[in-house]
């Protein structure tokens, strides 16, 4: 079989096929971008957590540094009020008066922007890192 004939066989082959050289470009570009982004996904840095800002009726009422070390504490509410623990960097609600205990239910949270909401309690706790602002990402 020539060189030519070999030729043939790949434009037969292309011409039955259901894509067209285009489209197959464009996924090629399609596809192409998304390992780019997969392949530099370890250069997103996480903020390490550095803190924790606890509001109760919408309004910052405390603010506790995370640390290893166990601490409880008791968060007044309007409807009675939650138990709160710190612990090895990370922080809960252990005990809740609302009926549903959803904040107690969501465990501990650890990393930047985490969030409990107590809804019944008016409750909102949230984990802030070390450089918190509203820029998620800068691209250069």
């Amino acid at each position: 079989m020539g060189m030519k004939q070999k030729f043939l066989w790949v434009k037969k082959l292309v011409s039955r096929t259901y894509f067209k050289f285009g489209d197959i470009a464009i996924y090629g570009i399609i596809i192409s971008i998304f390992l780019f982004l997969a392949s530099n996904l370890h250069n997103f840095k996480e903020t390490k957590a550095d803190r924790t800002e606890i509001y109760v009726n919408n309004k910052l009422k405390y603010t506790y540094k995370l640390q290893k070390n166990e601490k409880k504490f008791f968060v007044m509410t309007d409807i009675g009020g939650v138990d709160v623990e710190l612990k090895d960097h990370k922080i809960r609600v252990t005990s809740s008066f609302s009926p549903r205990k959803l904040c107690v239910k969501q465990g501990w949270i650890e990393r930047t922007g985490q969030t409990i909401i107590g809804v019944p309690d008016k409750l909102f706790i949230k984990i802030i890192g070390k450089e918190d602002s509203d820029i998620d990402i800068i691209i250069r």
